[in-house]
């Protein structure tokens, strides 16, 4: 009799159970028409409607695409096959690398300033690890150095650089995984300048503002998850 009732009670959660998986990835109203559009038309679209693009990865027969609408909180999963978009879903916010903002003092995947997270560089869906954080000063007479390190899983390592608005920026990484990358965010910016999941593994710019720099280390979710590690010398260098 006990054993019955066990049953019956799982046949009535399992069309919740069911439900909420199914609400957590649903097409929003304002994309829904971007079903099925080509991917060159559906970004523009997008981009225009308030989202940024923030990562992807790929698969063995499709392309997914994370876009953050800052405005109303919304990560969108886009998955592009031959050259279309196949779907279009909400996704839950760590998969764009957001959070929801900490009362905590201290660092959650991030520093908070103002009770709002910055940019979470960790890998796209996965929760994001507390990393090391080092300065990288350069020595007396140089203007650039080498880091050599390793990430593994979801952990992500942060180097901090201290520079003036007017230099010249160039970052370049060399990694034993295919699916690490490195993010830079300016001083007090929310969004990453430069997303390297999306641009590669190579900067060059000149900086706009004066304050420590950040260049981020991590993994995209698909290796992530498999606690893959990744091994890489980072070069960083700064002119006038």
């Amino acid at each position: 009799m006990r054993s019955s009732a066990i049953v019956l009670g799982l046949a009535l959660l399992s069309p919740l159970a069911f439900a909420g998986a199914a609400s957590a990835q649903t097409t929003p109203s304002d994309v829904r028409d971007l079903v099925g559009a080509r991917g060159s038309s559906g970004e523009n679209a997008l981009t225009t409607r308030g989202y940024v693009n923030v990562g992807s990865e790929a698969g063995d027969d499709r392309r997914w695409t994370y876009w953050w609408n800052e405005r109303r909180g919304v990560c969108l999963s886009v998955a592009t096959v031959n050259g279309r978009y196949d779907s279009v879903v909400s996704t839950p916010s760590p998969d764009c690398r957001r959070s929801r903002p900490t009362t905590l003092p201290g660092p959650v995947g991030g520093p908070v300033h103002d009770g709002r997270p910055t940019t979470l560089p960790g890998p796209v869906g996965g929760p994001v690890a507390s990393g090391r954080t080092e300065t990288i000063r350069f020595a007396r007479g140089a203007s650039s150095a080498r880091r050599q390190g390793a990430v593994s899983g979801y952990e992500t390592m942060t180097y901090l650089i201290d520079l003036r608005a007017g230099q010249s920026l160039n970052v370049a990484m060399r990694t034993s995984n295919r699916s690490s990358y490195f993010n830079i965010t300016a001083p007090g910016a929310n969004e990453a300048l430069f997303i390297g999941s999306t641009s590669g593994n190579r900067y060059q710019g000149r900086t706009t503002a004066s304050g420590t720099y950040k260049v981020e280390v991590y993994l995209m979710r698909n290796a992530a998850r498999r606690g893959e590690r990744a091994n890489y010398t980072l070069d960083v260098s700064a002119g006038r």
